[in-house]
């Protein structure tokens, strides 16, 4: 288990950043801060977690904080100097929500005298609503400390990540996220099967651990679509997603974390062991497949999720991404034979 410096046992979320994040904790803990960070990496390595640690580590009354038990710790979500713009409801954060925020941290803080913006992710803004929060990034105010959190980092303008510090979240080794999770009370039986799924990606593991029956609906689309073999298998999977448009978002965001296992099990990034769990012709494609063709299959599916977002052209969307995955699984099969 993480101990703080002064020796206490650390709270669940200092505990749950990884060494970038522990790096970024030491500089807010000693008032060393940038005006603005941008914590990059996959969907569920922890940036949001991320980002309120080092919020909380502003307002905590230990100076190793934050300590997860004083009042400022204990209440940091009702904090009106922390202010959030999160797109959880799979919207566009807009120009208007930045300028209400913009003027909120432009007025005098209620307490310590720090101000934090979380933003989440930059993707989901606008063109319009990144160009605002640009000027306010160019010229900053004092003790106000932006925390923007992407998952494709290439979705922020250029002139936006230039003038921020980059915190890139990476998948963890698996000794670090068995300590953790066990730490943290989960069986340790049931996160040793979780691990070679969750591929060092603390959030998948958590949601592999907490709700097994929903993953196992999500895995179960997971499989067929990097099973496809035959075009009526494709149509019928395309039709199942357009009738289940409320949960697409969530088989799209699975399919997209297997395909990016495998391109980092490609890649050398992560053990083989990281893709067991996929059928015969993914395994192959992980040892052997061109790193290009893994790619553009993994573009195919942020561009179908991103587009499904934006409400263009859904259903041909679907359509093209299912016979892509069989197209290029037809290819591969035929390498096995």
């Amino acid at each position: 288990m993480t101990q703080t410096d002064s020796g206490r046992p650390a709270p669940v979320e200092v505990r749950c950043l990884g060494p970038e994040g522990r790096v970024a904790l030491s500089q807010f803990r000693q008032r060393r801060m940038v005006h603005a960070y941008l914590l990059t990496g996959a969907r569920g390595l922890g940036k949001r977690t991320l980002a309120r640690a080092l919020a909380g580590a502003l307002f905590c009354m230990s100076p190793d904080g934050p300590c997860g038990k004083c009042e400022p710790c204990l209440h940091l979500d009702q904090n009106p100097d922390v202010l959030t713009l999160y797109a959880d409801d799979g919207k566009t954060i807009g120009v208007e929500r930045v300028r209400e925020v913009l003027r909120a941290v432009a007025q005098h803080s209620f307490g310590s005298g720090y101000r934090v913006v979380l933003i989440e992710p930059v993707e989901r803004m606008t063109p319009q609503a990144q160009n605002c929060l640009l000027k306010a990034l160019e010229e900053p105010a004092a003790q106000v400390v932006f925390l923007l959190m992407a998952h494709e980092p290439s979705a922020a303008l250029g002139t936006i990540a230039s003038r921020c510090a980059r915190v890139k979240l990476t998948p963890w080794p698996d000794d670090l996220l068995r300590e953790t999770l066990t730490g943290q009370g989960y069986d340790a039986q049931a996160v040793q099967e979780a691990l070679p799924l969750a591929a060092g990606n603390i959030g998948l593991a958590l949601e592999l651990l907490n709700d097994s029956h929903q993953r196992g609906d999500v895995q179960a689309f997971v499989s067929e679509a990097l099973g496809l073999s035959t075009d009526a298998a494709a149509v019928g999977l395309s039709t199942r997603l357009k009738e289940e448009r409320d949960s697409a978002e969530e088989y799209l965001v699975a399919l997209e974390q297997a395909i990016h296992r495998a391109l980092l099990v490609r890649t050398g990034l992560l053990p083989p062991r990281a893709v067991e769990h996929l059928g015969q012709v993914w395994r192959w494609a992980a040892q052997n497949a061109p790193v290009a063709e893994i790619n553009d299959l993994l573009c195919a599916v942020f561009d179908t999720r991103r587009r499904r977002a934006a409400q263009v052209n859904w259903q041909a969307n679907l359509d093209r991404l299912m016979m892509k995955l069989l197209e290029e699984q037809t290819k591969w099969q035929q390498s096995l034979v």
